[in-house]
């Protein structure tokens, strides 16, 4: 057995000696980030820095710009601000027609705005445009038509995107500085079919490109006239940017997308795997390099009670992943274990600065207002009083049992006296509670104990007023914890008297996302995924989707894993631990975490205990394990071996490529990868084999994540990480930052493996005796 490691680990080490020896992952590689300048023209001196154009999916890119004046007058959206969209087109620069803009219209209205700044209304009577080319009909009202990627051009938008589908950004505010930036979210044709990014197209093989369009807006209309706060000239811009003279100072960039669709060839079959949502996104990029040249693996998400079940009991169960282990007294049939992915579970937030205005505050508060808030500190009590529905404006009604509560977060003095900054720039801001998945986790249930190890939290949940005399909803008072989901106990429908409309439901208003996933995306879009009354409807009562919080006015929160959170842009809470210290999740902190965690009883599964986590450590790890049953694979069992022997090999270097950990997680240290490692071997000989305790050796993202000898000393390095800065050998050394959002990443283009090389190491495993069993491993490495 430990020569069947010693090879296994050599053939690793071959491929990582060539294969490696590559730019760093993490280092900028060339086209990953883009900047502009306009040189001539009514915005010169304008740069604008997108993060990253290659490689994407449905994620946030962080948009950033400089060298333009303030939007005004008194931080209105009145004048000075950039207008962003997604558009597709083949061209080196799209269309008009080719832009995915116009469906929140009714921004304007709501915040002073322009009559057509949000819309495709490109015809009006003042003021005229006359370089524009549609005509002026004699009702008044012309719009530039929406061309689709696939179909004919229309008016009417509404089957290609919506206020709740666009991903436009029609007010992006230019701060007092010269400065602004947003986290934009780029859709590929999953999303926005109308655009088609993505998609391969035939001939080319290559997926469709799309282009991100700046429309910068300074103080002139379209008929010339400047905008003044006095006399008669106009009080704010009106016109669209899709306007033929708005549109010239349209500023492109460039797009690129990873294929939309299957990953891996159609019509093979697929190899089962089944677990948590926790590992999705790195199981998402691996298969296809794990098909590229081998098996395919499709993967189910399934909640971790049912994947546990299945690995007991289905008779072929294949291979599930997992956080919590089987119990030992719920053991059927021998199991292996195979550590796989570090990340955490996370308190998500999108805030943006909103104080009471320039009547009320100086001028250096209400300048910030639409600045995004990096950072908050979260106790266990304050989100507990976010899970159980104890603000009082998030039930309807003005109930009387929550009388006395703050109407929301930012009203909180226990809010507010752990993040003082906020004080005088949240007084807008309508934080109610913190949105969360709807199926079962085993990280729920840590979340949980998290709360009620802490005695402040569990006081709260007992029914003791907290020192300001804030009590808890009185449906969840003295809740059993943990439980492994978030309960909505709380029904309570309201209707006002002596009115016929709907009732207003607090489970309609903010109602569970289905996943994790979903509840990042949606507060990054300002979407709170609610329903209120249709006042419109026909039918009565009826309901209608609660319009989203335009970016600059956005306050949500939402549990979500911290993979996801990178994904979308969302800065991350920090959480107090057991110590008493406030820690964000990081590399560092996550690492730190793992250092203080202990095999669970009858089992080498990790379980760390959020009332035991101090000093660095994060509260809220999570650390995701393959599990199968070696009796129950049968002929696949070299193919799922394959897999771990990728998944913890390659697998575990970051970036934004196929085949590459995506950030959020953090890559296992080499001693995981030793586990893990074994418990391939045993997949192999069809029975499990001991595997050793974990220690406290911490893997240098940018080296080869292969197998070091018994001998060999824990890797270190001077590579940058993906944030810029070196990666230490040990957790609880480590200078690493906070995980860098997607939005600010870059991403290193995957490196093939050369046919003499795929032969070479090919011999190595004829000169084992091993080309059978591990032969798909080489095929995985020749797909990157």
């Amino acid at each position: 057995m430990r020569a069947l490691r010693l090879v296994l680990a050599l053939v690793l080490v071959l491929a990582g000696a060539l294969v490696w020896a590559q730019p760093a992952a993490g280092q900028p590689a060339a086209g990953s980030g883009k900047e502009v300048e306009v040189v001539t023209g009514p915005f010169t001196g304008l740069k604008i820095r997108v993060s990253q154009t290659k490689d994407l999916i449905n994620q946030t890119i962080r948009v950033e710009w400089e060298g333009v004046r303030a939007t005004g007058p008194q931080g209105r959206f009145a004048s000075h601000y950039l207008q962003i969209m997604q558009c597709w087109g083949d061209e080196i620069a799209p269309k008009r027609e080719q832009c995915q803009f116009g469906a929140l219209q009714s921004l304007s209205g709501s915040v002073g705005l322009g009559n057509w700044t949000a819309s495709r209304q490109v015809a009006y009577a003042s003021p005229e445009d006359k370089a524009e080319t549609i005509p002026r009909p004699a009702n008044g009202v012309a719009y530039v038509p929406f061309d689709p990627v696939d179909g004919e051009p229309t008016t009417a938008t509404g089957a290609y995107f919506d206020s709740s589908t666009s991903n436009e950004v029609p007010f992006a505010k230019t701060l007092a500085t010269g400065r602004g930036q947003i986290d934009f979210e780029v859709q590929t044709a999953v999303e926005a079919n109308g655009l088609g990014c993505g998609v391969v197209q035939p001939g080319t093989g290559k997926p469709r490109h799309c282009f991100l369009v700046v429309v910068p807006r300074g103080g002139t209309e379209v008929d010339g006239k400047e905008v003044a706060e006095t006399g008669d000239a106009p009080r704010h811009l009106n016109s669209s940017p899709l306007s033929a003279s708005n549109w010239v100072n349209a500023i492109p960039i460039r797009l690129d997308f990873r294929p939309v669709g299957r990953a891996c060839p159609i019509g093979e079959r697929e190899i089962p795997l089944s677990g948590n949502e926790l590992v999705a996104d790195a199981v998402a990029r691996w298969q296809p390099a794990l098909c590229a040249e081998g098996p395919t693996f499709g993967y189910a998400q399934v909640p971790d009670l049912i994947a546990r079940d299945m690995v007991t009991a289905d008779p072929e169960p294949g291979m599930v992943f997992v956080t919590d282990p089987v119990p030992p007294a719920e053991v059927t049939r021998p199991l292996v274990y195979a550590p796989v992915a570090i990340s955490g579970l996370a308190v998500a937030f999108v805030f943006e600065r909103q104080s009471r205005g320039p009547v009320v505050e100086p001028e250096e508060v209400w300048q910030r207002d639409g600045e995004l808030v990096e950072d908050i500190n979260l106790t266990p009590r304050l989100v507990a009083k976010l899970l159980t529905q104890s603000y009082r404006d998030v039930v309807p009604g003005n109930q009387e049992y929550l009388r006395k509560n703050p109407r929301r977060l930012n009203e909180d003095p226990d809010f507010l006296t752990i993040n003082e900054d906020l004080v005088k720039h949240t007084a807008l801001m309508n934080a109610l509670d913190a949105m969360a998945p709807s199926v079962d986790m085993d990280v729920t249930a840590a979340l949980w104990r998290w709360i009620d190890a802490d005695p402040e939290a569990r006081a709260f949940l007992d029914g003791t007023p907290d020192p300001w005399g804030m009590v808890v909803n009185k449906n969840y008072t003295g809740m059993r914890l943990p439980v492994t989901n978030f309960p909505r106990s709380d029904t309570t429908c309201h209707r006002a008297p002596f009115q016929t409309a709907p009732e207003q439901c607090a489970l309609l208003a903010h109602p569970l996302a289905a996943d994790l996933h979903e509840g990042a995306r949606a507060i990054s879009r300002g979407d709170t995924l609610g329903r209120e009354e249709d006042p419109d409807a026909v039918v009565k009562p009826s309901y209608k989707r609660i319009p989203r919080q335009p970016v600059g006015q956005r306050s949500l929160l939402a549990i979500v894993d911290t993979p996801s959170a990178l994904r979308y842009g969302l800065p991350m809470a920090s959480l107090r631990n057991a110590s008493g210290e406030f820690v964000p999740p990081s590399p560092d902190s996550l690492y730190a975490a793992l250092e203080q965690t202990a095999p669970a009883p009858g089992t080498p599964v990790l379980s760390p205990d959020p009332a035991k986590l101090t000093g660095e450590a994060y509260p809220l790890p999570a650390i995701t394990y393959a599990v199968a049953a070696p009796s129950t694979l049968g002929p696949d069992a070299p193919a799922y071996a394959s897999l771990l022997a990728y998944a913890v090999g390659p697998g575990q270097r970051l970036g934004d490529g196929a085949g590459q950990l995506p950030l959020g997680y953090v890559p296992l240290p080499d001693d995981l990868r030793e586990q893990a490692l074994g418990a391939a071997q045993a997949l192999l000989k069809g029975e499990p084999v001991p595997t050793p305790r974990p220690t406290d050796a911490t893997p240098d993202p940018t080296e080869d994540p292969g197998t070091p000898g018994d001998d060999d000393p824990a890797p270190t390095s001077d590579a940058p990480d993906p944030a810029g800065q070196p990666v230490p050998a040990k957790p609880t050394k480590t200078t690493t930052p906070t995980p860098t959002p997607v939005a600010e990443s870059w991403t290193t283009p995957s490196t093939p493996v050369s046919w003499w090389l795929r032969h070479l190491l090919a011999a190595v495993l004829v000169g084992g005796g091993l080309a059978t069993a591990a032969g798909p491993v080489l095929r995985r490495f020749a797909g990157r």
